[in-house]
């Protein structure tokens, strides 16, 4: 019975609705008689420059929806009455902007028309969750050159020592990504698919709160970007920048007390504007960068991949070769030891080339119908750091990532109030890791000799390893928004999506002969595609979703309603006997004599497809013309990750041997959350707003990893499973003061208290290969992050800027370490995981511009100057101290093994942030 009301219910949706991310914003008002305040019916309101306008109702109301964000000019016009104009108005995606005309009479004397500069109001009366929006006008001032760097000012966002984003406590793998209305989430890990640059952003909307029924498969948040498009004349610009590491910090990071102009430089230009010869119908946007960035991490190029040196030896005389593991020379009667180079030329250990490319045609073909075309591409040639190769850098892989995302639109307009949009989507994202193209390459050497010695560098070997991963994603939705009354706008719609992903995962074998000993010299070979030891599979997933939503917009009382369907379907099969998971070693009787199609009955079964109904809810309630109070509630949930329905393949476990896995589980649940919020938006002195909101999540179903089980031969593995709890709960301060009197500030404080079972789903599976218990409280997650305080302050005139950027935060969580100095001193066990903090964090990043004009063109140069103190800013520590510099750990030196010391290779550049990096660029346009 309840299947066939999900299935009656999911029907009814998808008739009428579809998942459509904000894109635009809305414009509503009235006009009246300036003397009497009657309503003037008939009136036009249009915006100045576009094909965007609407006429007022008997009652004086006029509604312009589908605005794309940005700042525009309004114009009310109305017969006997004077025109007015106001400038500088500024629309948001998903908000709506109120302006009202009073309008005077004509005379004879005054016909001209009325020019007002418009003033955004501080307080947004229809937020009923906490949100932020950067437009790219604020983008431009800040020290900041990725997306990410703006990210991490947002209130709520915090990132682990890795680098990741956790919005309220979430996973980093819970935020959900758009563009233009667009989802480019990779589904394989709900990483950010693509990257776009700033200089195509219109406006960065960040939701941390408790988003609308429109916006699905994310638990923690929404980032939703929309591009820029081409106006009605012509516009461009080109910025040069570069610049390196400049810091003393050598301790830690060999090379960069060395500055070089050119390790960083970069180069983007954008185009936008009318097509020749189609009457401003149909405009462009195109932005073009290349990145090149040497990174901050050398290595020494001591030694080749093959064994020799890359550097001149010395000859050291001794009197005798007592040293049987040492070379020696004899010259002119003397004897020689050879002695490695001590020194090698520098090698960039995490250097990165990036290729980012847009293009963007709208074209007008009638007043209410209007097509959009997009293509984004971002290419991405890097290399992350292996301390172990520090001293053979050439034996390190390389990684490559090329991503695609382009997309259709038709937008008609039936009425001023009502329109439909219909979007057919593509994405794909490859990403490639290896050393040398070709697997056979003669260069490769083979690793499994040449195993690495604990605490030292490399002196030989290739990593072998060779990753392939595409993920391709196929969208159609349509959406349909509708001014029903004034009071009312009704959203709704529906979306499939089509996935297709291939995986290929390996370690390059040796060549064997017909005996099965290794060929000499080494061959390297591919494993087969049935082996235990390469992963490699195709799947095909599908999900669909429907929304429906009203807000409901009153002048006392804001409320935003909604109820949203999700769909999934994995395509994946799932074990029928777990004792005997391996289709190519049978462990049942006689079933090894059947042929693989028919073994398939006997192994798997489909997973079943998942679907919820989430229902919405917020509330936004005027105290004041200067305060709101905003109240929400729902449920949320993410389809898992792909890696984790499908990791490692279909279940090929050994025939020997102990915790294989964690295997994917294509029959896990959606992840679940419930929201709530609390806030109060006030503003205050004319130009200051204040905005407080407590927030609390409860987490269920969070990924995590099976007991083990156990096959009939005795040998173990474990599943993903929906097991894991976290709660999180805070409050945000935030205290803004526009720009006004030459400066501008956003301050914002986070509390936040993040607790859970477990950080990642493994760490179940690693308590019981460490033969650990498993997690049975609420622990701080790896991300609990107490205090943070971002600040951002501008100072500046009409031809010069200075931007400053603060950050403080309290350390985060660290698992102490037992060692046999703390056992001496009588603590030998009740350590918990993440009990101890790590040390706080500060730094400061400066932005500093002069505007020139020259013969009519404008340029900008600016310098751009991040961790501006060069502060050591510890991020990583060593767990038996809570120190990034210092361990209790003793582990005997051995000159003859190790070519370094071991001081010398626990100096680890990952326990500190990147040194002070220095830019000076211009840019310049037109």
């Amino acid at each position: 019975m309840n299947n066939r009301m999900l299935t009656i219910l999911s029907a009814i949706f998808f008739m009428a609705a579809n998942i459509f991310a904000g894109t635009t914003g809305k414009i509503a008002g009235r006009v009246v008689d300036k003397s009497t305040g009657e309503p003037l019916p008939g009136a036009n309101v249009y915006l100045e420059g576009t094909s965007f306008g609407s006429t007022t109702d008997l009652d004086g109301h006029y509604v312009i929806l589908n605005v794309p964000p940005g700042n525009y000019t309004i114009v009310a016009q109305y017969i006997g009455y004077q025109e007015i104009k106001m400038t500088g108005i500024k629309v948001s995606i998903d908000l709506t902007t109120r302006i009202d005309f009073e309008l005077p009479e004509t005379t004879l004397e005054t016909t001209e028309e009325i020019v007002v500069v418009g003033e955004r109001k501080l307080i947004q009366k229809d937020i009923t969750s906490s949100q932020a929006s950067v437009s790219s006008e604020e983008i431009d001032v800040l020290p900041v050159t990725e997306m990410t760097d703006v990210l991490q000012l947002q209130a709520g966002i915090t990132r682990d020592a890795g680098g990741g984003f956790h919005i309220r406590g979430g996973r980093s793998n819970e935020i959900s990504y758009w563009v233009n209305g667009v989802s480019v989430t990779d589904a394989f890990d709900n990483s950010m698919g693509i990257e776009v640059d700033n200089n195509s952003i219109q406006e960065l909307q960040v939701i941390s709160g408790t988003f609308n029924a429109e916006y699905g498969n994310a638990m923690s948040g929404i980032i939703n970007l929309v591009t820029k498009e081409g106006g009605r004349n012509y516009a461009g610009n080109i910025k040069i920048y570069a610049g390196d590491n400049l810091s003393n910090f050598t301790d830690y990071f060999y090379y960069i007390d060395h500055f070089d102009p050119l390790a960083e430089y970069n180069l983007q230009s954008s185009l936008s504007g009318p097509i020749p010869y189609t009457g401003k119908k149909l405009t462009f946007f195109a932005n073009l960068r290349y990145n090149k960035n040497d990174g901050y991490l050398y290595g020494q190029r001591r030694y080749n991949p093959d064994g020799s040196w890359a550097s001149a030896d010395t000859l050291l005389p001794v009197s005798a070769k007592d040293d049987p593991e040492a070379r020696y020379v004899e010259k002119n009667g003397k004897i020689y030891k050879v002695v490695p180079p001590m020194s090698g030329e520098p090698v960039p250990m995490n250097w990165s080339k990036k290729y980012n490319a847009q293009a963007k045609i709208t074209y007008y073909a009638l007043p209410t119908l209007k097509f959009n075309a997009e293509i984004l591409y971002s290419s991405r040639n890097f290399q992350d750091y292996d301390h172990s190769y520090k001293w053979e850098p050439d034996g390190n892989v390389k990684k490559y990532s090329d991503s695609y995302n382009t997309w259709l639109s038709m937008t008609h307009t039936i009425n001023p109030k009502t329109f439909y949009t219909v979007y057919g989507s593509f994405f794909q994202n490859e990403f490639q890791e290896y050393l040398y193209k070709n697997p056979y390459d003669p260069r490769y050497v083979y690793s499994d000799t040449l195993q690495p010695i604990a605490y030292a560098f490399r002196t030989a070997g290739t990593n072998n390893h060779r990753f392939d991963r595409m993920t391709r994603t196929y969208g159609l939705k349509m959406d349909f928004t509708s001014q029903v009354t004034n009071r009312h706008l009704i959203k709704f719609g529906l979306e499939g999506k089509w996935h297709v992903l291939n995986f290929d995962d390996y370690w390059l074998q040796a060549a064997r002969d017909a005996s099965g000993q290794i060929i000499s010299p080494y061959q390297p070979m591919v494993p087969a595609d049935t082996s235990h030891i390469r992963t490699k599979y195709t799947r095909r997933p599908r999900e669909f979703a429907a929304y429906i939503q009203d807000k409901i917009e009153y002048e006392d009382m804001i409320i935003n309603v909604g109820l949203r369907f999700d769909y999934f379907n994995s395509k994946g099969k799932v074990l029928v006997d777990p004792k005997d998971p391996n289709i190519y070693f049978p462990l049942r009787e006689g079933l090894d004599k059947l042929p693989l199609s028919e073994r398939e009955k006997y192994f798997y079964k489909d997973a079943k497809p998942k679907m919820q109904i989430s229902p919405r809810l917020g509330i936004a309630y005027p105290i004041s013309a200067d305060g709101v109070i905003h109240f929400s509630y729902g449920h949320f949930l993410q389809i898992p990750s792909f890696v984790y329905l499908f990791n490692n393949g279909y279940y090929r476990v050994g025939e020997t041997g102990q915790f294989y896995g964690p295997y994917g589980n294509p029959d896990l649940d959606a992840q679940r959350t419930v929201m709530y919020e609390i806030g109060l938006q006030q503003g205050l002195f004319g130009d200051f707003k204040i905005d407080v909101t407590g927030f609390y999540r409860d987490v269920r179903n969070w990924i995590s990893t099976s007991p083990l089980y156990i096959t009939y031969n005795r040998v173990t593995y474990s599943l993903y499973i929906n097991k894991d709890y976290a709660n999180v709960k805070g409050i945000t301060l935030n205290l803004k003061k526009r720009y006004s009197n030459h400066y501008s500030f956003d301050i914002s404080y986070t509390f936040q208290v993040a607790e859970g079972s477990n950080s990642t789903p493994e760490e179940e599976f690693n308590a019981a290969r460490s033969n650990l218990e498993p997690t049975l409280i609420l622990l701080p997650l790896d991300w609990d992050q107490r205090h943070l305080i971002n600040g951002s302050f501008y100072v500046g005139g009409d031809t010069w800027g200075g931007s400053l950027i603060a950050r403080f935060g309290t350390g985060l969580p660290y698992t102490p370490q037992i060692t046999q100095y703390t056992s001496d001193r009588g603590i030998r066990w009740g350590l918990q995981k993440n009990s101890r903090r790590r040390p706080n964090q500060f730094s400061l990043d400066l932005r500093l511009h002069k505007n020139l004009v020259i013969n009519g063109f404008k340029f900008t140069t600016f310098v751009n100057i991040t961790n501006l103190l060069d502060n050591k800013i510890p991020i990583n520590v060593f767990a038996d101290t809570g120190k990034p510099d210092y361990t209790t750990v003793n582990v005997p030196d051995d000159p003859v093994k190790r070519p370094n010391t071991v001081e010398e290779y626990r100096k680890y550049p990952w326990h500190y942030a990147e040194p002070r990096r220095v830019q000076f660029g211009i840019d310049f346009n037109f």
